[in-house]
């Protein structure tokens, strides 16, 4: 982009042919031919084709001695020094032996108009190259900036119905520099139309009430439901800012409960008032963001946990039935017949998005996340809250709201309990709220007072049908292009093409290392287990494994341990040990303290991995790296803890089995047998264990533990 074409021979054929050690020359037949192989590949640096490397050279069964002089030097060096002195230790030493690529001293180096002339040679680039900011326009002769006017040498009079008129429009901070500006003109007694280039007579007028052409195009960023005329991109699943169709009122579109006129086009199905306002709460699970990092983790209290609750209200169900272009999209497209560069299409990707909207729902949502030091602290609110739902006084601490019981939410409940001040109010406890629109008067489950400046009006909650945006293209070069670089943008990061399910990348797009860069590998996110708790000389990690189905193939995961020495500095370490998870850990081989605790499947993607000989009261870190077929390892992923005391795990479970045995001694009442097993519910699985060996080491001759639980408490 931004380069004049300017094709020469390649300039390698040197390394095909002999070479005459006395008189210095290369005959002009060819002693060797090259092999091709489509790993990689590269474009030439004076033109814009692209090659292959040679992967090897063969000597050709045709080429004969030309001369019967004999040379008396060892053939082995000799080629060691030629291969030596043709060498390059770079891709910009290779162009810079070639020399400067024009001479910019005079005349602009040759460069027409405005393009600016670069002595240095690089790689697809002849010396003229347009201002940033600018393109080439279609003919070469000049450059200007595609995002503003049209293109009059594009062979089509820039769209113009009648005058294509060109202005230089000098750069405010550097004036040396121009862009050329085109714009669309009319002839004397014709005016330009509102599409910017068809032309209309001054004298033409509509008569009343008669329809003129085609009706005005309005913006729709402030209208009803106007997302559903802006692009998508259905990867961040974020409206573009670019609108994509186009939005009229020539006909009167209303719906049922909705006083604004809507576009022409629009379909709007009401949701029934009663399955418009329905609620959801997740069960309390292990916070991920404390599993993964540096974890404070206790062996007291356990895993802090977060819980989700969210009410949503779908008012409205929307289909677009018709799709018109807009006017900028259109100016866009045209501007691009004709075109090649990826990077134009990439950017016009970048505005309006790679698909346009089908069908939506709409209306209001709230969503609020509490945290819990533990999970005894979330049951026990949890069932405070269920007794003050079924009807039941709250107690004398508690200060909740005058409401009734049956729609009192549970982020209201806690927000009660954190504005009063109470005691039973742990601490540790905080939740964060948010939400999309204004709450509907006809939903009683709202938490979050909607501020005034929130509009009344329903908001996008989902798309839930996208179509890709070429499809709106007519032209069929164009649309390909406009294709691959949609699959470009949305698999190879836009500096590469997909071939089948694998990104060739550009030239530009290779790292330091040599390996390609182009589809961005995945973070894997080491953590420790959700199920399994640090145990003294035990840890289980767990992590996604996760690749996109075109441009990365993970095909295996390092996992390096380190034993931290001093508790200041954690860059202070003793011991490494780096495994690979398939060739060591899943074959066993090499890794009798890491094994699989869980592999991934078609149904389950999560890798699970027990870490087994680890030392009590000692910091470990552990890092993860994902490997993709061409070697290259993602950003490291790192978890460091430290594993508990023993004597504080086994005076814990020594505890809570003498608890057990005083529940379950004698006469077991009904009251009894709920706190037992409240208490054993609490548990993670290795406190669970250890419990169940002092229980068996003091108590086995009153019942062996599982049997005794299963016997006064079911099997649960």
């Amino acid at each position: 982009r931004g380069h004049v074409e300017d094709p020469v021979p390649w300039p390698y054929t040197i390394f095909q042919r002999g070479f005459d050690l006395v008189l210095g020359e290369q005959p002009s037949d060819k002693i060797f031919r090259f092999t091709y192989t489509l790993g990689e590949g590269m474009w030439l640096p004076l033109s814009k084709s692209f090659v292959i490397p040679p992967a090897e050279l063969a000597i050709n069964p045709s080429a004969k001695c030309k001369t019967d002089m004999t040379v008396m030097e060892d053939a082995v060096e000799v080629r060691e020094e030629l291969m030596t002195s043709s060498s390059f230790d770079s891709l910009e030493v290779l162009l810079d032996s070639f020399g400067p690529v024009r001479d910019c001293s005079k005349d602009n180096g040759g460069c027409s108009k405005n393009f600016r002339c670069i002595s240095d040679r690089k790689l697809d680039s002849t010396g003229c190259v347009c201002p940033s900011g600018l393109s080439p326009m279609k003919d070469s002769s000049g450059c200007y900036d595609r995002h503003i006017g049209v293109d009059c040498s594009d062979g089509f009079n820039g769209g113009c119905e009648q005058l294509c008129l060109q202005q230089m429009a000098p750069f405010p901070d550097e004036p040396a520099l121009y862009n050329i500006l085109m714009f669309c003109g009319c002839i004397e007694d014709y005016k330009l139309g509102v599409d910017g280039r068809s032309c209309q007579l001054v004298t033409e007028t509509c008569p009343e009430g008669g329809d003129c052409g085609e009706s005005r195009e309005l913006p729709m960023n402030q209208t009803l439901f106007g997302e559903m005329f802006f692009g998508y991109n259905n990867h961040s699943k974020e409206v573009a800012a670019g609108q994509v169709l186009k939005g009229t009122f020539r006909q009167n579109n209303f719906a049922r409960g909705l006083d604004q006129q809507l576009p022409d086009g629009l379909v709007v199905a009401t949701v029934p008032l009663e399955n418009q306002c329905l609620e959801e709460i997740s069960e309390p699970t292990p916070d991920p963001d404390f599993l993964t990092g540096m974890v404070n983790f206790s062996e007291v209290s356990g895993y802090p946990v977060l819980q989700h609750w969210k009410v949503r209200s779908v008012m409205y169900h929307i289909k677009l039935n018709q799709a018109t272009v807009s006017q900028a999209l259109s100016n866009a497209l045209h501007s691009l017949d004709g075109a090649t560069s990826r990077g134009d299409f990439v950017a016009l990707l970048d505005q309006f998005g790679n698909h346009y909207i089908q069908e939506a729902i709409y209306g209001f949502e709230e969503s609020c996340s509490i945290w819990y030091p533990n999970k005894q602290v979330q049951r026990r609110l949890w069932l405070e809250y269920e007794d003050i739902s079924k009807g039941n006084s709250p107690s004398d601490e508690s200060e909740e709201r005058e409401r009734d019981p049956k729609v009192l939410t549970f982020p209201e409940y806690i927000a009660s309990l954190s504005e009063s001040g109470t005691k039973r109010m742990a601490a540790g406890v905080r939740m964060e709220c948010q939400s999309k629109g204004r709450c509907p008067s006809s939903c009683p489950l709202c938490h979050v007072t909607s501020s005034p400046d929130t509009p009344a009006e329903p908001v996008l909650l989902e798309v839930t049908r996208a179509a890709p945006i070429y499809e709106l293209v007519t032209n069929n070069q164009t649309q390909r292009l406009l294709l691959e670089a949609t699959m470009s943008s949305l698999w190879c990061s836009g500096t590469g093409d997909v071939i089948e399910d694998w990104c060739r990348c550009d030239s530009t797009a290779f790292g330091a290392d040599g390996l390609p860069t182009c589809a961005p590998l995945p973070q894997p996110v080491l953590r420790l287990s959700t199920v399994h708790e640090p145990s003294s000389t035990l840890v289980v990690l767990e992590w996604e494994h996760s690749e996109p189905p075109i441009g990365v193939q993970i095909v295996d995961y390092l996992i390096r341990q380190e034993k931290v020495t001093d508790r200041m500095d954690h860059s202070k370490v003793e011991t490494e040990t780096v495994l690979s998870f398939v060739d060591d850990i899943i074959s066993g081989a090499k890794s009798p303290c890491a094994m699989p605790s869980q592999v991934p499947d078609k149904q389950l993607t999560t890798i699970s991995l027990i870490i087994r000989c680890l030392e009590p009261d000692t910091i470990y870190m552990f890092t993860l790296w994902g490997v993709d077929n061409t070697g290259r390892r993602s950003r490291p992923s790192d978890v460091i803890v430290k594993t508990p005391c023993p004597v504080v795990d086994d005076v814990k479970a020594q505890e809570i089995a003498d608890k057990i045995y005083n529940l379950f001694n004698g006469y077991t009442s009904g009251k009894e047998q709920q706190t037992a097993y409240n208490t054993l519910l609490d548990l993670g699985s290795p406190t669970l264990h250890r419990v169940l060996y002092h229980y068996n080491q003091h108590y086995e001759s009153f019942g062996e533990f599982t049997w005794r639980c299963e016997d006064e408490l079911g099997p649960r």
